[in-house]
């Protein structure tokens, strides 16, 4: 910087000078940092595969426990498509809604973090202040590994559930 030769000579040679460019190079090679955020992006890839996990199961369960109802349904002329649909609707919703929810609290957590982490280990407010910033693109990648990890997991729940219905509906020698 043209500033930093200035500075060390008289009567600015006695102050105290931190550059901001070292500042944040000297955060950034923080090994504490570092795997903190480390330790953040596993937790948030682990949430996500609980996620997709937790839509699989309740779409297994919906299977399960109302075969009786989508044999009903069929019965009354649905098709096994028109069954598939009505589930990939219902996960679907409950999908909207538990990223609605994710968000929010991400949302909520994210502000009460960056509000304790201003106060610093000397109990002194941080300078420069700390403000809350979001890497969209990883964000968004992040959603759309979950999107295709979820899709996957109820095309997977979904794939021989009909077959199911048909042969019960064979067994019973109802055609």
């Amino acid at each position: 910087s043209t500033a930093a030769p200035r500075l060390a000579r008289r009567p600015f040679s006695v102050l105290d000078v931190t550059s901001q460019r070292a500042a944040l190079a000297e955060l950034r090679s923080d090994p504490l940092a570092r795997g903190a955020l480390a330790l953040l992006l596993v937790t948030g890839i682990v949430a996500a595969l609980l996620a997709a996990v937790g839509l699989f199961l309740t779409l297994v369960g919906d299977l399960r426990d109302e075969s009786g109802e989508l044999y009903d349904l069929e019965a009354q002329g649905a098709t096994p498509r028109d069954l598939r649909t009505l589930l990939l609707l219902r996960a679907g919703v409950v999908a909207a809604l538990g990223l609605a929810g994710g968000v929010a609290a991400g949302s909520v957590v994210s502000a009460l973090i960056v509000s304790v982490v201003t106060v610093t280990a000397g109990a002194g407010v941080a300078l420069p202040p700390l403000h809350l910033t979001l890497d969209w693109r990883l964000a968004g990648l992040g959603l759309a590994a979950l999107a295709l990890v979820s899709t996957l997991a109820v095309l997977l729940a979904t794939r021989h559930a009909y077959e199911r219905v048909s042969r019960w509906r064979f067994s019973e020698g109802i055609e």
